[in-house]
């Protein structure tokens, strides 16, 4: 080996100990360093059994705490607020004010060293009650026009417990499913439900029976197609018939099915035997693949009949 080749092996040989130098001190004596994690959240443990016996969480004087951890300078980079668990138990509180200890821990390694706030107090209520149906929708904004479809579900309600001013929050019960993790090959799933708002954020302190729902689902897509709706009307008496039918209909499918349809044709409807003004619910025969997107199922034929004017007499003289 020449001089300059001994030299450049050398300096690599003393990086290669280095390096391994250092991971050894950083696994086996890496200095302990205190961090600080603000807003992480209080979750209420018990709300199942405070609401068998006809209670809810009302209010709360604090929703998170500061928590300050000992850790491993290494570790502090891959810890965040999400792995440290603040739980209030409030299984066991009668209504009114309650001050409750909040419980909390950190990751594995981690020690708890300080904590904002250590305990919390919080108002129960009477709780109340409603049912909702259950919708699988997306956790993030979709591709245009894709949307999750579902089959077999185990249930299609769900019943929401909570105080009337968490029940006004409410807009929906939904299983929420990451868009990447499906395809358009069925699967089953299995998914805990949340209580949502309008915006879809989920409503805390809501208690949600059954807690998780299953089913198949796939990606899916809407299309905007025509609609044809066939009208029959045989009669002949004294009354006009008249009608409107919305032109255009949402279906939804997978993306090879549903790009193929430009229009689908409904059920005939047979408007002889109507004497008054009627809305017709609108049937289809749908090609297997192909379902009509949710918020399109009741469209209707709008039907006005009124009696026609009787035939004036004609002037005998």
């Amino acid at each position: 080996m020449t001089e300059k080749g001994q030299k450049m092996f050398n300096i690599i040989l003393a990086l290669v100990v280095a390096i391994g130098a250092w991971f050894f001190v950083v696994y086996n004596y890496d200095p302990m360093t205190d961090v600080r994690y603000t807003g992480v959240p209080i979750t209420y443990t018990g709300l199942d059994t405070l609401a068998n016996r006809g209670y809810a969480v009302a209010e709360a004087n604090h929703k998170n705490v500061e928590v300050k951890l000992q850790q491993r300078r290494i570790d502090t980079t891959s810890i965040s607020a999400e792995d440290i668990s603040v739980t209030a138990d409030v299984s066991g509180l009668s209504t009114g004010e309650n001050v409750v200890s909040l419980h909390v821990t950190g990751p594995e390694g981690a020690l708890v060293k300080d904590v904002s706030v250590k305990t919390v107090t919080v108002e129960i209520a009477s709780a109340a009650s409603v049912e909702m149906p259950i919708s699988v929708e997306y956790s993030q904004e979709p591709e245009e026009n894709a949307v999750p479809l579902v089959e077999n579900m185990s249930v299609i309600n769900a019943t929401v417990i909570a105080t009337e001013k968490e029940l006004a929050e409410i807009d929906r019960v939904a299983a929420v499913i990451d868009p990447d993790d499906l395809n358009e090959q069925f699967q089953a799933m299995t998914l805990e439900l949340a209580a949502l708002d309008k915006e879809g954020n989920k409503v805390i302190n809501v208690v949600v029976y059954p807690e998780t729902v299953s089913f198949r689902a796939a990606a899916g897509y809407v299309k905007e197609v025509r609609l044809v709706v066939p009208v029959k009307d045989n009669s002949d008496d004294s009354y006009e018939r008249t009608y409107t039918v919305p032109e255009t209909i949402i279906i939804k499918g997978r993306k090879s099915t549903v790009d193929a349809f430009t229009g689908i044709t409904a059920n005939e409807i047979n408007i002889s035997n109507y004497y008054e003004d009627s809305e017709i619910p609108i049937e289809y025969d749908l090609p297997e693949g192909v379902s009509i997107a949710d918020g399109q199922e009741n469209m209707t034929l709008k039907l006005k009949v009124v009696e026609k004017p009787e035939p004036e007499e004609e002037d005998k003289n």
